[in-house]
């Protein structure tokens, strides 16, 4: 696919365009109760391009690789970009980038083209049944692998020849278990960008006893009573917050709408602990690329450093408005849609404590694990649901409670931070954002204060 796009876009005339092939394999098995609800592949290939006139952009798709088909789609793009220029409100410019000529594969130890993936029916099938037989008070469990294996290739008019190989294997564990009338659920994901070893390394049956024994621990319990409380924040929960509630604000066209961190580099807008980074380079991360889609080279973007803002996350054109460098962080779900900012991997650098530290300092407060899902603002505003809260009396962990729910704003609590554990873990996620996309999200476990509630 590579030749044929690069040797559509020699026939460009004078004005920029790019285009990118987009070849994405899927294996999925999803077992329930015990029984099979789905084992499927998938194949999903096509191509578009994206042209830049008189600050302009045009863009086109199609599902038909061949050259007359992509020559079609290029012209499209010109047309389109012609046409809108009237109605655009900005004349687009985009950074200069130095055009690469580069390949990038994921590192693998298995790698899933060269295996039988129905095996992975077989785990899905033994973890349900674990789960399952770890108590009768589960109820009922589901559970979930993935593979997503993805060709991603860039040309553009500049000389830019890219050719991307980005593998992604992952899965997830729901169970819910009752007593006396009462209900809890609990769910434990696994994965990371690599080969078919992440289930060695990450057992999906070992993900699902957890959720069991969580499930089971919290179907009698209460739930948790409300109130400001001093916290510690499991590390899953703090790379919830990282994303959901501080990274979006921290992306270059919503930084330019207006969110919290507008106008703010160089203040102090949080704890001299925190240092939060959205990282291209990842190793392993769900979100790491060696490129993004507009052939920009990845890298490592400091937004908080010590408390203090230092930057956003930009792809070319809001590189040009902002007067900087772009980051590498245009990216789009497939060659359906252009790219937009887009987070990576996004994540609160680990400190010095350990977790037995941060809950040891804490007189009267809750141990909170087990993220859940949640919303958040441009402002930082944010509302998570939690798994568990464990109750801390002097320092030692009590009762658990469950339907908990923190709320507030991630800036507010993250100027509150009392301590920051050196427990890094990062975990699998997909972003919304106009579309969706894969990302990493991570941090240490943290002490602050929070508004905790019953949900």
């Amino acid at each position: 696919m590579i030749d044929l796009l690069e040797n559509c876009i020699l026939q460009i005339g004078e004005y920029y365009a790019e285009m990118r092939g987009h070849v994405r394999k899927i294996f999925s098995v999803t077992v329930k109760d015990g029984k099979v609800e789905r084992m499927s592949r998938g194949l999903n290939k096509g191509a578009c391009a994206r042209v830049l006139i008189d600050g302009s952009w045009g863009f086109s798709s199609t599902t038909i690789i061949n050259k007359r088909s992509l020559l079609r789609l290029l012209r499209d793009s010109k047309l389109l970009a012609e046409s809108s220029k009237p109605k655009k409100r900005r004349f687009v410019k985009i950074a200069s980038v130095q055009p690469h000529i580069d390949r990038y594969e994921t590192s693998m130890k298995r790698d899933p083209r060269r295996e039988a993936l129905e095996r992975l029916l077989e785990e899905a099938l033994e973890a349900d049944e674990e789960a399952h037989g770890y108590s009768k008070s589960v109820v009922s469990t589901s559970i979930s692998l993935s593979v997503v294996d993805d060709e991603l290739y860039f040309v553009s008019s500049e000389g830019a020849r890219i050719m991307q190989r980005i593998v992604r294997c992952f899965g997830g564990a729901s169970v819910i278990a009752k007593s006396n009338g009462r209900i809890a659920s609990a769910y434990e994901s696994i994965g990371s960008q690599a080969g078919l070893e992440v289930f060695e390394e990450t057992p999906i049956g070992e993900a699902a006893l957890e959720a069991a024994k969580r499930a089971v621990r919290l179907a009698p319990k209460r739930v948790v009573p409300g109130g400001y409380s001093d916290v510690v924040l499991e590390n899953r929960i703090v790379g919830l917050l990282a994303h959901e509630a501080v990274g979006h604000t921290a992306e270059a066209d919503l930084v330019y709408g207006g969110s919290f961190l507008s106008g703010k580099v160089g203040r102090k807008i949080a704890s001299e602990m925190i240092t939060l980074v959205d990282d291209g380079l990842l190793p392993s991360g769900f979100g790491t690329m060696k490129y993004d889609d507009e052939g920009t080279p990845t890298e490592r973007t400091v937004i908080i450093d010590k408390g203090v803002v230092k930057g956003f996350m930009h792809s070319r054109e809001t590189a040009t408005q902002f007067g900087t460098a772009p980051t590498g962080n245009a990216r789009a779900w497939n060659f359906e849609y252009d790219p937009i900012i887009r987070m990576r991997n996004t994540y609160i650098e680990p400190g010095d404590q350990t977790l037995e530290e941060l809950i040891g300092d804490v007189n009267d407060g809750y141990f909170l694990r087990g993220g859940g899902g949640g919303q958040a603002d441009f402002n930082g505003e944010f509302m998570f649901s939690i798994q568990e809260a464990v109750k801390i009396r002097n320092g030692e962990l009590r009762e658990s409670y469950r339907g908990a729910a923190i709320s507030g704003n991630a800036f507010e609590v993250l100027n509150k931070v009392k301590g920051v554990g050196r427990d890094f873990a990062i975990r699998v996620g997909i972003c919304g954002k106009e579309q969706p996309n894969y990302v990493g999200i991570g941090g240490p476990s943290l002490r602050t204060e929070l508004l905790l509630g019953g949900s």
